[in-house]
């Protein structure tokens, strides 16, 4: 499936792209207004974020391929009505002719009655009788020709009895032949019959059968158990999708590809306001990359939004720890502190109305033991106001841990969630599927080392592409063309 964003001054336009570049069969999956401008100069624009499958897309560009290049600019400029109805032509013709093909080169006249090879291994009662009634007729007319080339008249009676005999002989060799034949259909049909007395509960279904799901939406089930969502969610995910639409789309693959796109990005919470608070406490385990993606986001709001921004850190536990966020702020060349005791919050805040947004780093704790969570209780001000609680977490750990931890530091408010490693990890269901188990929205990503390249805000289509690795696909499909026209 392939995703792609449009953008136009008018809700028309940007469906006219849609139907040019994707063709009829593309499924809308958002639309929005945006405030700014379109261009350098303009009042606004629309932006539409459409889907198609391979399939549609294969079939539209197969049909452009047969029209000539005015037809094509016709074709591309009528309406998307017109446009499926010549695509369903031109593929159906296609179809047809490949049909049509002779499955033999061999004329029909060529073929006689002994040569035929399926005759030949396995031959019928009704094919053995006809061949019963053929050798009668042979017999007899031998004798005739027999005894008309001798000049004797017609066959005397022991010429007669002598084809009888012979026709006698060969009857019981077909006879024996029909027998044996019987023997074995009565042999087969006994161990047809023990078969069927054999439990067969190892017989294979498809995916999600003993769950009640259909068919259709099997190959989303194995999709997405392959990208590591948990099956709670699976299930009730397709559960949800094959119940909501219509029985004869079920049959049509693409389009409930897209409708489960759609229906996975109604399902996705993200943060509106990602720096609406003045204050924002990073919360996580040891290794989830809490400090790193606390300093992105400080740099992203340095350099691209202009924004006046503090650091300051509450982790004395892990060795250089307060040394690194200070290097960091001096690189920024922003004010940092160290809170050593809850004390330390009054003698800091006469400096906070002079700054747009705090950024405070807690050590990271994994709360297994009650001492960590009385050390954050400690460490929180309870007198601060306008705050938002990150949870940092690693994409590369399992979804058991990361529910576990999560729901250890709901204890504290969280807010949302933070993601890191997203450059390593191969699977992403572990996202979708903590979203949706803790109700949390995402917050970021963190997608890589450098700084502030490396961080990005999380979008509902962004967490689609992961799970359902569009870009990476489209990227690997570029690579193989690059490839290939190389060589």
């Amino acid at each position: 499936m392939q995703v792609k964003k449009f953008e136009a001054r008018t809700m028309k336009e940007a469906l006219e792209m849609v139907k040019t570049q994707l063709g009829p069969e593309a499924i809308i999956l958002s639309a929005r207004d945006n405030h700014r401008s379109f261009g350098l100069v303009g009042e606004g624009s629309v932006e539409i974020t459409a889907a198609i499958s391979e399939e549609s897309l294969q079939k539209r560009r197969f049909t452009q391929s047969k029209l000539r290049d005015q037809d094509r600019e016709r074709f591309d400029k009528s309406s998307a009505r017109a446009q499926r109805a010549l695509i369903e032509q031109v593929v159906q013709n296609h179809t047809q002719k490949q049909k049509a093909r002779p499955l033999t080169t061999q004329k029909y006249i060529d073929i006689d009655e002994e040569g035929s090879a399926a005759m030949a291994a396995a031959p019928s009662i009704a094919v053995t009788t006809n061949r019963e009634t053929t050798a009668r007729v042979r017999i007899k007319d031998a004798a005739q020709r027999a005894w008309q080339a001798m000049n004797l008249g017609s066959p005397s009676v022991a010429s007669v009895n002598l084809a009888n005999q012979t026709l006698i002989e060969t009857s019981q060799g077909q006879n024996q032949e029909i027998l044996s034949l019987k023997n074995e259909i009565s042999s087969l049909k006994h161990m047809i019959n023990q078969f069927q007395n054999v439990p067969q509960t190892f017989a294979g279904q498809h995916p999600g059968a003993s769950i009640g799901l259909n068919y259709e939406v099997s190959f989303l089930y194995d999709k997405l158990k392959a990208e590591g969502v948990e099956e709670e969610e699976i299930i009730d995910f397709l559960k949800s999708l094959q119940n909501e639409t219509p029985a004869h789309h079920l049959k049509n693959k693409s389009l409930l590809e897209g409708l489960a796109a759609r229906k996975m990005m109604e399902r996705t919470l993200v943060v509106d306001q990602q720096v609406k608070s003045k204050f924002h406490f990073f919360f996580g385990p040891s290794g989830s990359g809490k400090t790193s993606n606390l300093v992105k986001m400080a740099s992203h709001m340095v350099v691209n939004d202009n924004k006046k921004v503090a650091l300051i850190t509450t982790d004395t536990q892990k060795v250089g720890a307060a040394d690194q966020l200070r290097i960091f702020a001096q690189i920024l060349n922003i004010p940092f502190a160290i809170i050593r005791q809850p004390e330390d919050w009054v003698k800091l805040r006469k400096y906070f109305d002079q700054i747009d947004h705090v950024f405070v780093d807690f050590p990271g704790f994994s709360l297994r033991r009650h001492e960590e969570s009385e050390i954050l209780e400690a460490l929180v001000p309870a007198s601060l106001k306008d705050i938002t609680k990150h949870l940092v977490l690693s994409s590369l750990s399992k979804f058991e841990d990361l529910n576990e931890i999560t729901t250890r530091y709901k204890a504290f408010g969280i807010n949302d969630l933070i993601f890191n490693s997203i450059d390593q990890s191969a699977q992403f269901g572990n996202i979708y599927s903590l979203m949706l188990r803790q109700r949390l929205p995402l917050h970021s990503f963190g997608v890589g080392p450098r700084l502030p390249e490396d961080f990005e805000y999380a979008t509902k289509e962004r967490l689609l592409d992961l799970i359902f690795k569009i870009t990476r696909n489209n990227e690997m499909k570029r690579m193989n063309i690059a490839v290939g026209e190389s060589r």
